[in-house]
């Protein structure tokens, strides 16, 4: 319908010749990205496991502490 209820649509003179375009082949980043950011995830994960993944180990052995806030012993042990 046109702008006016008595004036009947018509085509525009400059659209009417207009042809989709058929969509042409996506490139290589298009088609491959998830493949190359998989990678690149995977590559940056092992390399964080390996630097960041397993801190030392703390030494729990009662000789190697220094300082004397740990309790004495107590009660019967304290004669033997």
């Amino acid at each position: 319908m046109g702008m006016f209820k008595d004036a009947p649509p018509s085509e525009h003179p400059d659209f009417t010749q207009l042809r989709f375009m058929a969509a042409g082949t996506p490139s290589w980043w298009k088609r491959n990205r998830h493949k190359a950011l998989g990678v690149a995830g995977l590559l940056a994960g092992f390399w964080l496991a390996s630097h960041y993944g397993a801190a030392p180990a703390a030494s729990c052995d009662p000789a190697t502490t220094t300082g004397t806030s740990a309790p004495g012993p107590q009660g019967a042990a304290v004669g033997r």
